[in-house]
């Protein structure tokens, strides 16, 4: 019998093939592919950390034929250098073979014979408004159109050429560079070309601020946290696929813990394997897994693919402390994203909604004006740090997890034969902080 290798099926990094689900019956990518069908549409895909957004427009993409041009965001990024990035992202020559290998023609391009680079770019720009001599080769025209690079440099490319436009992370643009290149996205609604913006939910009303013609041109995919049925799709999809036998309870169990993340879920179902010193399985194999098994691959994945994690726990779990603080409100403010249900967003009122229902010692429960200056002070406290866990967006009011992985880090970097509770969380809050509260009375002891 065929053996099948086990990274190859529940993958985490590149594009999942057989373990690839369309979420809630496909809705997702039948809204991405009516926004790019929609001649000059911003196609604004949303959502956490790890959901699936680039996993998604790839899958839409690489269905209808399209190679995306990515330019990632940050906030060194200056408005040339972005059309610059998306200028220079162009991939001739594997348009040239995608289309060769297609036998189809491209608009302006004449029959696929024809070679498309940068001289055939600048054909379609217009050879003199770039002052390029025939004289020039392919580098120098190149050079040539880079050298003040803009949006109608772009667009021609976006018109012609089996190519969409996908910016990463545009939140982390600065705000000024932000302004500058949606205000000029009107060329592309008016050239009835759609492109792909991915971010954050909590930075999606950005788009619309510093250019009010996108209003009503925003098609917005909204990616939240997973669906356990949808999860468990993954994990029976990968079984499938090998002609594996697995019980069922196996992948109810990492789908509930997988804190609604799709990478949680492959990472977990392939530790599973990794467990038993298996790398590759035999077809038709049946595997007795127990739930233990589910629970310690759970714990494995946490403390090998998140390691990181620990330095910010412990760092959380001190704060902006140079004596001992009154409560552990970091900690108690962060465990409130963990109860159920859970979520990634939540409002100041339902913080303590959920802090209510924790049972939390009257003596240990941070107060409201503890819990408020915290959330004033997290922005400067991660920026000292080096960490960026939640975010405080005050005038909305909201409270957002921007690493979700922390919340699963965090319920299974202590191994355990049953899935954690959140009293479990709370006696570790309240057992680190006496444990702190000893070693800072033992060093002021000394000190006297």
């Amino acid at each position: 019998m065929a053996k099948v290798i086990v990274s190859t099926v529940f993958k985490t990094t590149g594009q999942p093939t057989a373990t690839y689900v369309k979420r809630e019956q496909g809705a997702y990518e039948k809204r991405l592919l009516a926004g790019l069908e929609s001649k000059g549409r911003l196609c604004l895909i949303t959502g956490p950390s790890k959901t699936g957004k680039t996993t998604l427009y790839s899958q839409v993409l690489q269905d209808i034929g399209s190679v995306p041009i990515v330019v990632r965001c940050d906030n060194q990024l200056a408005t040339e250098e972005f059309w610059a990035r998306a200028l220079e992202g162009i991939d001739f020559e594997r348009i040239n073979s995608k289309s060769n290998a297609k036998e189809t023609e491209i608009t302006g391009t004449g029959k696929i014979g024809a070679t498309m680079g940068w001289a055939w770019l600048a054909g379609i720009i217009g050879e003199v408004s770039l002052g390029i001599k025939k004289t020039m080769n392919e580098n120098e025209i190149r050079e040539r159109i880079l050298a003040k690079p803009s949006p109608q440099h772009l667009i021609p490319a976006l018109k012609n050429l089996p190519v969409i436009l996908v910016v990463e992370d545009f939140h982390y643009l600065s705000e000024s560079t932000q302004t500058t290149v949606f205000q000029q996205w009107k060329a592309f609604i008016d050239n009835e070309v759609s492109v792909v913006v991915v971010g954050t939910t909590h930075h999606a009303v950005d788009l619309a601020r510093v250019n009010k013609d996108l209003l009503g041109r925003i098609t917005q995919i909204e990616l939240d946290r997973w669906a356990t049925d949808d999860l468990e799709k993954i994990a029976q999809q990968g079984f499938q696929y090998m002609r594996i036998e697995v019980p069922d309870f196996i992948s109810r169990e990492l789908a509930r813990e997988a804190v609604g993340l799709p990478i949680i879920m492959q990472d977990s179902c392939r530790q599973l394997f990794f467990d038993k010193g298996l790398q590759e399985v035999t077809e038709g194999h049946s595997f007795n897994f127990e739930k233990e098994d589910a629970y310690f691959a759970l714990h494995n994945v946490a403390v090998s693919n998140y390691a990181q994690l620990e330095a910010l726990y412990e760092r959380l779990k001190t704060g902006p402390r140079k004596r001992a603080r009154k409560y552990e409100t970091y900690e108690f403010v962060l465990s409130a994203f963990a109860k159920d249900p859970l979520t990634f967003c939540l409002r100041r009122h339902e913080i303590d909604e959920r802090l209510d229902k924790m049972k939390i010692p009257l003596e240990h429960r941070p107060p409201a004006q503890s819990i408020n200056s915290t959330l004033k002070a997290l922005s400067h406290f991660q920026s000292l740090n080096g960490l960026e866990l939640l975010e405080w967006r005050e005038k909305d009011q909201k409270l957002y997890i921007v690493e979700p992985t922390f919340l699963f880090y965090l319920r299974w970097r202590t191994k355990r034969n049953r899935p954690p509770t959140i009293a479990d969380t709370i006696a570790t809050i309240l057992a680190s902080f006496e444990q702190i509260s000893q070693q800072l009375q033992g060093i002021a002891k000394k000190g006297k």
